[in-house]
């Protein structure tokens, strides 16, 4: 089970937003898609759900064909103007396998009522009926625009448990969100958005992050042609290097007080990509 985006171009208004995209998305995995504000990782999960038609390339699926996408664009959210029994009536009509039963299930639990306006549930509680509305679509691929967005800590738990489980189950799922902390413990690749083209983040396994304590006013050379400075504060250090130069550069003892050596995470990435 396949999903291939070939070559992709997208203009708005004259403007191009993204070009030349290119990536393919597998069952059973979760892609993390980032970038800064208004870049276009909604326009390009509008592009896949069929709600944007591309410029040039396309959009290629497996068998089930473009009915398997699962997509709600939540800045106009058809949802909010139903309760949940009659958005799962619509939704019903879309996704022929919908499980009503697993929607009302997931609701219930977190003590959502069925019976009332979703426009009137808080922004936490909006996102998780889109959530359940996705898992319970039985959609080949999930795509989700700032899931965890406004939910409390043992909500986020539970939909991580619901998303991982469908990825068992052999599904797909986009998460395009600022919380890079959170693609931390779900992604299996990260794709990042920079002036209109697409990056898959690679995990490099030679760069690692490091603090450290420079004496000196100004960083040397040898260190900042090779490193890239994540955070300063006072002569406290961050940066990202290659591993193998760490012998190289900080067997000076008396310049460089103190080396530790910590993990990396998206947003380390991100930070290094963007400057």
């Amino acid at each position: 089970m396949t999903l291939s985006v070939n070559n992709v171009s997208k203009t708005i208004e004259g403007n191009p937003i993204l070009e030349n995209v290119t990536f393919d998305m597998v069952g059973g995995s979760i892609v993390g898609l980032v970038g800064r504000n208004g870049v276009g990782k909604t326009t390009l999960m509008r592009l896949i759900a069929g709600e944007m038609q591309p410029e040039s390339g396309q959009i290629q699926f497996d068998e089930t064909g473009r009915a398997s996408v699962f997509y709600l664009d939540t800045l106009s959210n058809w949802m909010t103007s139903y309760t949940a029994i009659l958005a799962a009536d619509v939704l019903a009509v879309f996704y022929p396998q919908f499980n009503r039963e697993h929607f009302e299930e997931i609701l219930c639990s977190q003590k959502l009522p069925l019976n009332k306006t979703i426009s009137s549930f808080s922004k936490g509680q909006k996102a998780l009926v889109y959530i359940a509305a996705g898992i319970a679509s039985q959609a080949n691929y999930l795509l989700f625009d700032e899931p965890l967005d406004g939910l409390d800590v043992f909500v986020k738990d539970h939909f991580k448990a619901l998303l991982l489980e469908a990825v068992d189950e052999g599904r797909g799922v986009i998460i395009a969100t600022h919380n890079l902390a959170e693609l931390d413990s779900l992604a299996d690749r990260t794709l990042l958005i920079n002036d209109r083209y697409v990056i898959e983040q690679e995990n490099d396994t030679d760069i690692v992050k490091i603090q450290f304590v420079y004496e000196g006013d100004e960083l040397a050379s040898n260190l900042t042609d090779v490193a890239t400075i994540l955070e300063k504060r006072g002569r406290v250090y961050i940066a990202l290097i290659s591993e193998s130069l760490i012998p190289a550069i900080f067997t000076d003892t008396t310049t460089y007080k103190f080396v530790e050596i910590l993990s990396v995470t998206t947003e380390d990435i991100f930070r290094k990509e963007l400057g």
